[in-house]
């Protein structure tokens, strides 16, 4: 992590600090003092050093265990962090926000069980402490345990009202689980209360995508456009929409701005190649269906459709090597249902 230059009052404090530990070098504050300069710094080393002369001198004071699990969780040392943050819980019990920080760090270390215990604990501890509820339902998100993950959000909300994240982190939750008219609900409030903030718009969008709302979708989506006009998903995904409502000159435009942006969008490729297809613009297709077999060698959904490409302009021989490849392909990713299709489609084709 780089270190922050220190302002000019901070270098004439600690300059200060430097002199007075060189008179009384036994005043642990003056140490406490120093290590929260080195931390505004992102110095964490040196705050570190300064923690461990505390802790020499006062090997019980929890709340210098607690600051050297921060630095150290700021240098990635987590292990050493969770030390030190069970350290400060042995002396301090029913210190809400150590295992609040000792959850925290269990997260970033994707114990999600433990992470989850802990920020449990602290919500034991302090029922009404907002941070824990929300850092719980990210935990709970992660080994997929949904409803409890929405609960959370609930809990964070009717404590902070005003809260955009807990409403857009909740609709999110939502969408995966499909309850998508109270995901469109969060993602309004959380545009409600944050207008500026795309990515409830972009959410927003793949849910009117979902629910076949194609023209709120579009809407959305090109709101993101408009404000963040080189983000390559943006473009496919209203790409994929304009394709789903057959408005295929508009898709093969959103498909074409998202290679320009991305050259090696394999999806956007193929995607352009089935709106090609649909206007008959049958060399166009075979070519961006090419092209994305050459990106992504095992796309088999690109080697069925170029096959039926070529079965539909007549060159027969090739449109069985394609549609042979996308079988072998499709089998070995156990996709039972492209398989059948495309053997049905094999099996159709009239020898010569």
């Amino acid at each position: 992590m780089a270190k922050n230059a220190l302002t000019p009052e901070a270098q004439a404090a600690l300059a200060k600090l430097n002199q007075a530990i060189e008179q009384n070098p036994l005043n642990k504050e003056l140490y406490y003092q120093r290590s929260e300069l080195y931390y505004a710094a992102a110095d964490y080393s040196l705050g570190i050093k300064d923690l461990n002369t505390v802790l020499e001198q006062s090997p019980q004071d929890a709340l210098a265990y607690m600051f050297r699990g921060y630095g150290y969780g700021q240098l990635s040392y987590y292990n050493q962090a969770i030390a030190d943050y069970t350290a400060a819980i042995k002396l301090a019990p029913n210190y809400a926000k150590a295992y609040f920080n000792r959850g925290t760090t269990h997260s970033q270390l994707q114990q999600y069980q433990q992470a989850i215990s802990d920020y449990s604990l602290a919500i034991k501890l302090k029922p009404n402490y907002a941070d824990a509820y929300y850092n719980r339902a990210i935990a709970l998100n992660k080994i997929k345990q949904y409803q409890r993950a929405i609960a959370d959000y609930t809990q964070v909300i009717a404590l902070q009202p005003k809260d955009e994240t807990a409403y857009y982190n909740r609709a999110n939750t939502f969408n995966l689980t499909k309850q998508y008219p109270q995901a469109l609900a969060d993602y309004n409030q959380a545009i409600a209360l944050k207008p500026d903030d795309l990515e409830p718009y972009y959410n927003r969008a793949n849910v009117y995508h979902k629910t076949q709302d194609y023209q709120k979708a579009i809407a959305d989506y090109s709101h993101v456009i408009k404000h963040n006009p080189l983000h390559a998903p943006t473009h496919y995904n209203r790409g994929t929409t304009h394709l789903s409502a057959e408005l295929y000159q508009q898709a093969i435009a959103d498909f074409s701005n998202a290679i320009k942006l991305k050259p090696n969008y394999a999806e956007a490729y193929y995607n352009r190649a089935i709106a090609y297809n649909k206007i008959q613009q049958y060399q166009q297709a075979i070519a961006d269906h090419q092209m994305a077999i050459k990106l992504k060698a095992d796309y088999g959904e690109a080697y069925g459709n170029l096959g039926l490409v070529q079965l539909t302009v007549g060159d027969k021989d090739q449109a069985v090597v394609n549609l042979q490849q996308a079988a072998k392909l499709f089998k070995a990713q156990n996709n039972l249902a492209l398989l059948r299709y495309i053997e049905e489609k094999l099996q159709k084709i009239e020898p010569d």
